[in-house]
């Protein structure tokens, strides 16, 4: 071995040790990154970010309007196999008139009409607000759908739920985590 072959070696074997000290510093930085994301995510105890939404009718919904009510927050999407199977739960839940509870469903990115020909299909009459840039989901860190978050009247979340609540039973029980 020559000893320009001998150098050229020891800069290979020094760039790919390089590239493996790099390759673990990304990694530990990805991980602290993830660590401090899931410390974001809207927790019991906190307060629920507000929102200013545009219903299906096209009226403006705050969601600091409704403090002094509890309210029953749920993230949902059209295409969404689990939430085909718990909105009719939910609308009856909310045909139930719970005193001073409010159930605002929030579509995440469908259009007006995709979500009108839903709850025609479904016969749903949920006061429904629509997130279509995603701002709202990304303030809740909503992952997966459906995600439902319990307020009570002072804005502060009381519960949070992953996945479907399937029977009437189940979001009333809820709800009455929430009543004032």
């Amino acid at each position: 071995m020559t000893e320009s072959q001998y150098i050229s070696t020891r800069r290979i074997k020094q760039f790919i040790r390089l590239m493996i000290v790099l390759v673990i510093l990304l990694a530990a930085i990805f991980t602290v990154y993830e660590i401090i994301q899931d410390r974001s995510v809207v927790s019991v105890g906190e307060k629920a970010p507000d929102f200013t939404l545009k219903t299906l009718d096209g009226q403006v919904l705050k969601l600091s309007d409704y403090r002094g009510q509890g309210v029953l927050l749920n993230f949902w999407g059209t295409w969404c196999d689990p939430c085909k199977k718990e909105m009719p739960a939910i609308n009856a839940a909310d045909l139930k008139k719970i005193k001073d509870v409010k159930i605002i469903a929030v579509d995440i990115r469908d259009t007006p009409r995709d979500v009108r020909n839903f709850y025609k299909r479904y016969h749903i009459g949920l006061t429904t607000v629509l997130d279509r840039n995603g701002k709202v989901t990304d303030a809740y860190h909503v992952d997966n759908i459906p995600s439902t978050f319990l307020i009570d009247q002072n804005g502060i979340v009381v519960k949070t739920i992953k996945g479907p609540m399937t029977s009437v039973d189940d979001v009333i029980k809820n709800l009455t985590l929430v009543t004032p």
